[in-house]
């Protein structure tokens, strides 16, 4: 929660960090041409030397911000994007600190997290909510120990990744969930070839349940599968910046999910490695095991002469069988996110910002012919793409639909904005086995927020405070429901 890799997409913007960089698959790694105190002074001048670290020889330690955020709803469940907090009600907190230490190639960060989610009663439904036991629980939080050298790293992570350009919602990987183990090859900065630059992660881990909350891809309930394995997890993103179009990043991402199985006669490519396989289904099938897979484009166009930037993804839930299932059903499954980004510099190193973002996660038309579900509960793995019970993509919410626009005034950590959010509660109702129709009741969050952000000497604070109507609440025709919805978080920089 430093919100430094969003500072850092901001000095981007600004004309203070590489514009080389995609941004496309997060967290950043600081370099040695500006490392973690120099993005400090470049978001805030008056930072000065306020990260303690220590240096002899080929061996580097600094200690990590600690933090502490709290969440709160007054009334149902609301909120994304917040790592190991949960959907519910009522009060929530987590605390983290730590320390990041290298020796020549090795790197070394172990920042655990303290979670306590303290579940209320809400209102809810056969079809939505219910509520949970309160939990305590510490985790390896954003820990890892990698080896790093010549702009490649390897190594094994606990860390939230975060694939695609969106601001609020991406389709494969946010920090909507808690960070899952994974071992990860990936680059650390672009790597320049005559045709353009190049950025990848590859990863392989693995997704747990947690049988004390609702799967938000289920309507938040509760299930009882602890006869089913852990699911393995292997995703890969892939950048390229064209060498004769500046400023323009495209990037490809894939991910597939099984079950850890030890089947005689699995290939080793399809049980591990998946996402390297051929694209069409009718390339890969293997059925030992049961695997479901994500797969979605991106694109992101800078403008730093204008502190600018205009993105977009679009992304299927399910696998097309071949070409011609693509062609005549390219609307199947389907989901998207675009966006836009705008910053006006004013005085004193201080700017404007407006940005916009719109998500589309429900089915479109071409469901009256052939269902594709929701998106994060595909047919083999039924807890769907979730780490405990968390959607590990877009956390807008089951089946979704979002609009959201914001006006800010920022000055290194100091902000004051103002936020508005649309979100349609899962517009498609499925009836039986195949029937499928639109709601008749259409369920309409309307959100107005308040943004804040203050620097007071090593403390750095940042608040979000909404006030959220809810129309039709529960798929209740004629019945409204408001929650205060409230987020704050403290850090310290030693």
């Amino acid at each position: 929660f430093s919100d430094l890799d969003f500072q850092v997409r901001n000095l981007q913007l600004l004309g203070k960090v590489d514009a080389n960089q995609s941004m496309l698959a997060r967290p950043f790694y600081s370099t040695g041409k500006q490392n973690y105190q120099d993005l400090f002074r470049l978001v805030d001048a008056s930072a000065k030397d306020s990260i303690r670290s220590y240096k002899k020889g080929l061996f580097k330690a600094i200690l990590l911000p600690a933090s502490v955020s709290q969440k709160f709803n007054s009334s149902r469940p609301y909120g994304w994007n917040d790592q190991a907090m949960s959907y519910s009600t009522g009060y929530q907190m987590q605390a983290s600190a730590g320390v990041y230490a290298q020796f020549s190639i090795l790197r070394l960060q172990l920042k655990p997290e303290f979670i306590h989610i303290g579940s209320s009663e809400y209102e809810t439904s056969a079809a939505w909510g219910q509520v949970n036991p309160s939990i305590n629980r510490v985790s390896l939080g954003q820990s890892s120990v990698r080896l790093e050298a010549g702009g490649i790293s390897i190594g094994l992570s606990n860390q939230n990744l975060w694939w695609g350009p969106g601001q609020y919602a991406s389709l494969l990987m946010t920090n909507n969930a808690a960070g899952f183990s994974h071992y990860s090859l990936n680059t650390t900065r672009p790597l320049m070839t005559p045709l353009g630059s190049f950025e990848f992660q590859l990863i392989l881990g693995r997704l747990t349940r947690d049988s004390l909350q609702g799967y938000e891809n289920m309507g938040l309930k509760r299930r009882n599968l602890s006869d089913k394995p852990n699911r393995q997890y292997n995703g890969i993103i892939l950048t390229y910046q064209p060498k004769f179009m500046r400023n323009l990043f495209f990037s490809v991402s894939r991910a597939f999910q099984n079950y850890e199985v030890n089947k005689q006669g699995a290939k080793i490519m399809n049980t591990y490695l998946p996402v390297l396989n051929n694209l069409f289904k009718n390339n890969y099938n293997d059925d030992t095991l049961s695997k479901d897979q994500i797969l979605s484009f991106s694109t992101r166009w800078l403008m730093p002469k204008n502190h600018a930037e205009v993105y977009a993804e679009f992304g299927y839930n399910d696998a097309k069988q071949n070409l011609r299932d693509l062609w005549l059903d390219m609307a199947h499954s389907a989901a998207w996110v675009v966006g836009f980004r705008k910053l006006q510099p004013l005085r004193n190193n201080s700017f404007i910002e407006i940005h916009a973002e719109a998500i589309k996660m429900a089915q479109n038309p071409s469901y009256l012919m052939r269902s594709a579900g929701n998106w994060y509960e595909h047919g083999e793995v039924v807890e769907g793409f979730t780490n405990n019970n968390q959607i590990l993509g877009a956390g807008i919410g089951h089946g979704n639909n979002a609009q959201l626009i914001g006006l800010s005034w920022n000055q290194g950590w100091k902000k004051i904005g103002v936020t508005f959010q649309h979100l349609v509660q899962n517009p498609m109702l499925e009836v039986g086995p195949s029937a499928v129709r639109t709601r008749l009741t259409k369920w309409d969050d309307y959100t107005y927020g308040l943004q804040g952000g203050y620097r007071y000497k090593n403390l750095l604070f940042t608040g979000d405070l909404k006030w959220v109507d809810s129309s039709n609440y529960l798929w209740a025709g004629g019945y409204n429901k408001s929650n205060v919805y409230a987020f704050i978080n403290t850090i310290f920089i030693w």
